[in-house]
């Protein structure tokens, strides 16, 4: 991954380049997170067997701990890694790790046999499917839980540093924070519309659990070891 700590606005003057490295931290995320969310109740119902009223619970709990994370990720960043330049930028790195190996994690729950009870249509023969078990059902959630913090250090800094990559005292570059700040709010919402709405339902439909987490993580892997 490129060293986001090189690339204040202070050390030089390719600020754009930055912007542009930030901006696909936080869309990799988006992705991640509403490639699971917008397919989570179904895969708690259909294959963890949960009730619906269980399946509802579970992700709103862990849908509000995803949005609660950011402020754990600002205390971080602020408190321990004090060097204002470099804060935000490892809370960023570090946070992105965790988040890849959360996605890996959930991959493999949504994937092999020992991490998911056995195929059974619930509908047909509710009493009669196996439960999850308890292993399975803390592998399955912590790996969802990882996800969360990892979400908490990356959307508590994103913002901040693109903002911090544009001189303020320097006209033109306020006007590009700006219109950058508005394209960047622009684009999340069309991508989360798109990721949310469209395309991982489909994607699960028509190729099944293991790409909802591969996919995913695929895109954290080639953030993180692009050179």
């Amino acid at each position: 991954m490129p060293n986001l700590t090189t690339m204040s606005r202070r050390d030089h003057p390719y600020h754009w380049e930055a912007c542009h490295v930030i901006f696909a931290c936080e869309v990799a995320e988006l992705v991640a997170y509403y490639a699971i969310s917008s397919t989570l109740t179904v895969y708690l119902t259909t294959v963890l067997q949960e009730t619906e009223a269980e399946a509802a619970r579970n992700y709103i709990i862990w849908a509000g701990t995803t949005f609660v994370t950011p402020i754990i990720g600002a205390f971080v960043a602020n408190a321990f890694l004090n060097a204002f330049l470099r804060m935000h930028s490892w809370t960023i790195v570090w946070s992105m790790i965790i988040y890849f190996l959360a996605l890996v994690c959930v991959t493999v729950s949504m994937s092999f046999e020992p991490f998911k009870p056995p195929t059974c249509d619930h509908h047909l023969f509710p009493t009669m499917c196996d439960k999850t078990s308890v292993p399975q059902r803390v592998f399955f959630y912590g790996s969802l839980y990882l996800m969360a913090l990892g979400a908490g250090g990356i959307k508590a800094c994103v913002t901040a540093f693109s903002a911090d990559q544009f001189d303020d005292t320097d006209l033109g570059q306020k006007h590009e924070r700006v219109s950058f700040m508005n394209w960047w709010w622009f684009s999340l919402s069309v991508e989360r519309i798109m990721g949310s709405v469209a395309f991982f339902p489909w994607v699960q439909e028509q190729y099944g659990w293991v790409w909802i987490g591969a996919i995913p993580a695929g895109i954290f892997h080639s953030m993180l070891w692009k050179k």
